[in-house]
């Protein structure tokens, strides 16, 4: 009988709890959907579409973003130079041919011959990393267009793309050529 007695209060105090915690989390979530509506700019978007291309178009504009179909159009044309953003052993491992080495982390190193290689500021420049979700390439190109190379954009997901559509893809340390 004690046991019946404990196990109704145990399981009372347990519902309680939880009809609490429920009504706290109805609030906090009005509260949030309040301010959210209230701010001066309308509020953060609930449903958007978070890629790094959508990302980028919206903080930088449409001209910040190439699509694969038009680096490879300026590829075979020789009108843009490309970067490569990625650590030495990336780039050994696999590059745009020709493409320059230009690693976001010691880019200072690095400078000197990219500058060397393209003294042209109006000279299209395509910065392009690994992976959806890298962001090197997006510093890059964000730091050339500081430095007035205002053509500099993102090949997004760069190597990956590129690799899939069957685009020549080179090996080994940098041996010169096309750039």
């Amino acid at each position: 009988m004690v046991e019946q007695v404990m196990y109704r209060i145990n399981r009372q105090a347990v519902l309680r709890a939880f009809l609490q915690a429920a009504v706290m989390g109805l609030v906090a979530l009005a509260v949030a959907f309040s301010v959210n509506a209230l701010r001066p700019s309308g509020g953060i978007a609930l449903v958007a579409d978070w890629s790094p291309k959508a990302r980028l178009m919206a903080a930088w504009g449409e001209g910040f973003v190439i699509p694969l179909h038009q680096a490879a159009e300026f590829y075979n044309t020789r009108e843009a130079v490309f970067v490569d953003a990625r650590p030495e052993w990336e780039y050994e491992e696999g590059r745009i041919p020709g493409a320059i080495h230009l690693p976001w982390q010691g880019w200072e190193q690095y400078m000197a011959g990219f500058l060397d290689a393209v003294p042209d500021p109006d000279t299209i420049v395509i910065a392009y990393c690994d992976g959806e979700a890298c962001e090197l390439s997006e510093d890059l190109a964000l730091l050339l267009r500081e430095m007035g190379y205002k053509n500099a954009v993102v090949l997004i997901n760069g190597m990956t793309v590129w690799r899939q559509a069957g685009y020549p893809v080179e090996k080994g340390p940098y041996a010169g050529g096309r750039p």
